[in-house]
């Protein structure tokens, strides 16, 4: 996705918080569906999509899968992750829109 100017660049923006925020939510929706289902790999392969997560998301799901000892959920997360284009690096400002 090529940044624009202006109010261009602000869209942009909310969209990725807007995805960032739903990285999470969409992960479980996924992964509840089956972990091999064909509408799963079927986003996870899709070249038109980006996907935003962050540290957070990934400390909050994938050491459940490791601990549980659940390899294909391990390996669904890892696959995510792993095609992730944009990581949330601000902590600190993630933290205060938490509140």
């Amino acid at each position: 996705m090529a940044w624009g100017t202006g109010d261009k660049i602000e869209q942009e923006l909310a969209e990725r918080r807007d995805g960032y925020r739903e990285s999470k939510k969409g992960l479980h929706r996924l992964w509840g569906i089956h972990s091999t289902s064909i509408r799963a790999n079927s986003i996870l392969n899709d070249e038109n999509r980006e996907f935003v997560s962050s540290q957070f998301v990934k400390l909050e799901v994938l050491p459940k899968a490791i601990y549980h000892q659940q390899q294909d959920e391990t390996d669904f997360y890892e696959t995510f992750f792993s095609a992730v284009s944009h990581w949330a690096t601000d902590s600190e400002q993630i933290t205060q829109d938490a509140y």
